[in-house]
């Protein structure tokens, strides 16, 4: 199964893509902005998994930059 994300302006674009969905017997699902955050965060959190141990001072110095 896939997932389309579609940024949608506009309430009247919001309510004809859901009646759609609907009539094609797709589920829906509206995302708040703390969600897409959430998913924004994850997705760089897996970018920079190396898999490797880094040090805790290393962090800590590169984030008070």
């Amino acid at each position: 199964m896939e997932t389309l994300l579609i940024n949608i302006k506009s309430e009247k674009d919001k309510s004809l893509f859901s009646e759609l969905a609907k009539r094609l017997h797709l589920k829906t699902t509206v995302l708040s902005d703390e969600d897409k955050e959430d998913y924004g965060l994850l997705k760089a959190m897996l970018k920079g998994r190396t898999g490797q141990y880094v040090d805790k001072k290393i962090i800590l110095k590169a984030l008070r930059k």
